[in-house]
């Protein structure tokens, strides 16, 4: 019983012994399995020493970049100091700096603003083609203008002032004045500059012109003139005026002693837009102008009693014969409308000039001769009439009373690269043009040429862009009454004059405003 008992004892403790891994430990694997966790192990290892070395590199670029910054720091703290050095000596100096930039031509500026200087120019370059027997034409540098435009407030006063140079043929200076802006109603203009007369047309800038050449020249327009004018603008612009005082003799260069007699030449000129804040398209566009100038003028002037050119510029519809002139009075009115309507404008002019009491002398030997009198009043006038529309959709505007026509700019430049064209515009015009036939009979007649005739143009532009325009003009000028149009040519070592009823050409001209 004894020996039966111990040996079930020892065969109970042996099956618990073997059953103890089973109940307590975990289940075998075979060893593909732990092969295949082991690698998988190394693989999360390796990627994340891959990640922490990338983000060691990252780091190290960073630090590269905060020491570049740093040293860029201290080289603009030392600018700073610098700048701050020269700021206060200018300021112990009541001095002020001035930054340099390209914008409409060269611009040296404030960076308050309240200085500004502009340096640019203009550039004509002109072709003419004529007909057999004609004007000669050619090749010809119409205009070359280097232009000085400043600006400078004080207080509330804006002063501008303006320079300009005329550099084709015979240099002159053309533009000489100062501007005193101390409100929209009153602006007060001193110096050499266009004369508020004439028309729109005449007023406009060379750069902004609609035709190559204007239907309205010399005398029926003034020309260039020293005096004082004051421009105002009222509503808001609806009601625009110049009134002005003029020597009546000209510019400077061709009366540089200041004037030929004590008398005074008296302007007044008048814009009106009184629709310009209506809604309605077809109203807003409406502009209504006129203009009045008197004076008496012991003498002809140089620019004004000269000739009448035509519009193909060569050629004359007149020419005054006699050197020696006493006109009494002269007295020069006209009246414009402008209509413009989105891409499409049209325009009317009518200007005249009117002499009265005309006194022609010869010169024989040292003495002056009198040769005849003409005691009553005397005119040449223009009607001229043009449309406008642009292909590509710009429009044109009527700046102001005294600067008139402004040039749109493109929508797109031109640019081969990107496959944009500029902008393009037709015009067409007739010119009506109609003098005292009176002046053009006797021996001693002091005008030749023709006495009534008139031109018809057609047009087409090209804007590139703002600083480059290409314009082409075919003209058809006709003389209906008195010796013809007035052509002069090169022939047997001289220069001959000829009188011809028609005269045709076609006029190009590529401007440049840098």
């Amino acid at each position: 019983m004894k020996k039966g008992g111990v040996g079930f004892f020892v065969l109970i403790s042996f099956l618990l012994v073997m059953t103890i891994p089973a109940i307590g430990g975990e289940p075998q694997k075979d060893s593909s399995t732990t092969i295949l966790a082991q690698a998988t192990t190394r693989d999360e290892l390796q990627q994340e020493i891959d990640a922490l070395k990338k983000k060691l590199e990252e780091i190290r670029t960073l630090e590269e970049r905060i020491k570049t910054l740093e040293k860029r720091l201290e080289e603009t703290e030392k600018v700073t100091t610098k700048i701050e050095k020269e700021e206060a000596a200018l300021k112990e100096e009541k001095k002020q700096r001035a930054i340099s930039y390209w914008k409409d031509g060269w611009n040296i500026e404030t960076p308050d603003k309240r200085f500004r200087l502009n340096m640019a120019g203009v550039l004509h370059f002109d072709t003419r083609v004529f007909e057999s027997g004609r004007s000669t034409g050619g090749f010809d540098i119409r205009r070359a203008r280097y232009d000085m435009r400043g600006y400078l407030y004080r207080g509330d006063i804006e002063h501008v002032f303006r320079l300009q140079i005329e550099m084709a043929d015979s240099p002159y200076l053309r533009n000489a004045y100062w501007m005193f802006k101390f409100r929209p109603e009153l602006n007060i203009q001193i110096g050499q500059f266009k004369i508020p007369s004439g028309g729109a047309d005449w007023l406009t800038e060379e750069a902004q012109v609609n035709f190559v050449e204007y239907a309205t020249g010399t005398p029926v327009s003034p020309f260039f003139d020293r005096g004082v004018n004051i421009h105002s603008h009222f509503l808001g612009g609806k009601v625009q005026t110049c009134l002005g005082v003029f020597t009546g003799a000209g510019i400077d260069a061709d009366t540089y002693k200041g004037d030929q007699d004590t008398h005074r030449d008296y302007v007044g000129r008048l814009l009106l837009v009184p629709f310009k804040d209506s809604e309605d398209p077809y109203l807003k566009g409406l502009h209504f102008a006129g203009s009045y100038q008197h004076g008496y003028q012991s003498i002809k002037t140089k620019r004004g009693e000269t000739s009448n050119r035509t519009e193909n510029y060569e050629s004359r519809w007149f020419r005054w014969v006699q050197d020696y002139v006493d006109v009494d009075e002269r007295t020069r009115y006209g009246g414009e409308f402008h209509w413009l309507f989105g891409p499409a404008t049209f325009s009317y002019e009518f200007n005249r000039v009117e002499w009265e009491d005309i006194t022609v002398y010869k010169k024989v030997d040292k003495d002056l001769v009198f040769q005849g009198r003409y005691p009553d009043r005397y005119h040449a006038d223009v009607h001229q009439v043009w449309v406008s529309y642009f292909l590509t959709g710009e429009e044109k505007r009527l700046a102001d009373v005294f600067f008139a026509w402004r040039q749109p700019k493109p929508k797109k430049n031109f640019s081969l690269k990107e496959g944009t064209w500029g902008a393009w515009e037709l015009l067409a015009r007739y010119a009506f043009h109609d003098s005292s036939s009176d002046l053009f009979s006797g021996t001693n007649a002091p005008l030749q040429g023709s006495s009534e005739g008139y031109s018809v143009t057609g047009g087409i532009r090209w804007i590139w862009n703002p600083k480059v325009r290409i314009m082409l003009d075919a003209n058809y000028c006709k003389s209906t009454e008195g010796d013809g149009l007035v052509i002069e040519r090169s022939e047997k070592g001289g220069t001959a004059r000829h009188f011809k009823e028609t005269e045709t050409a076609v006029l190009m001209r590529l401007i440049l405003t840098p």
